[in-house]
């Protein structure tokens, strides 16, 4: 596949860059996310017993960011003198550069993904980025996203990205799979280690000074 940055117009090349590492970025909390709290019970017991509080808090900080993101995105173009980075910003531009088919593309992606987009734009703008004083004292519980709203938020969003992508380099990017290292994978396996080697050092199979001995000495 082409580069798609080195067949996009000089104009429009830093914003999509910037959009371009943004959404990649998103995916890869998102993975992250989804690993830790979306592959099985058992992992979610797993958090439970490693550290429940810390995890729990993650999990809300997590999912608020993944909102706020996506909310961003989603945004308009700007207004008076005040520009925002987002996927109508991009179509404008595009149109003020006359590459009128790509902007074409695009623009037929962007309704879905502002419907997608809906309720978490609601949530970002009544209690996660503001504390609207009405919602915050409700009755009502707030109701959080689900992960399948999420899922159709990003879907969208790539699809809106990969219209661009397509257009200039005849093929889409895989944000769904962006690689990662240390990821919640990671996190998970270490998380088992750190069990295991309780229940040994409780069953007499490690001494129960080591723990103190490995990380305290010297000290």
């Amino acid at each position: 596949m082409k580069k798609i940055v080195d067949h996009l117009p000089a104009s429009v090349r830093e914003l999509w860059a910037g959009l371009d590492s943004e959404v990649t970025q998103l995916h890869a909390r998102w993975i992250i996310y989804r690993q830790l709290y979306g592959t099985s019970e058992e992992r979610v017991d797993l958090l439970n017993e490693s550290a429940s509080s810390v995890f729990a808090a993650l999990q809300d900080v997590w999912l608020h960011d993944v909102q706020l993101c996506l909310s961003k995105l989603d945004d308009p173009a700007g207004s008076g003198s005040r520009t925002n980075m987002t996927l109508e910003a991009l179509h404008q531009a595009l149109v003020s550069t006359g590459e009128a088919a790509a902007a074409a593309k695009l623009a037929a992606c962007l309704p879905a993904f502002h419907a997608a987009c809906g309720k978490i734009r609601h949530r970002r703008n009544k209690w996660i980025a503001h504390f609207d004083q009405a919602t915050m004292l409700s009755a009502d519980p707030r109701m959080s996203a689900s992960r399948d709203e999420v899922e159709t938020a990003l879907e969208a969003v790539r699809d809106a990205m990969n219209a661009v992508s397509v257009h200039y380099a005849d093929g889409g990017i895989a944000y769904e799979h962006t690689a990662l290292q240390a990821d919640g994978d990671a996190l998970i396996y270490r998380l088992r280690q750190g069990l295991r080697y309780r229940e040994l050092v409780q069953a007499g199979s490690i001494p129960w000074s080591d723990f103190h001995t490995r990380f305290n000495a010297g000290e």
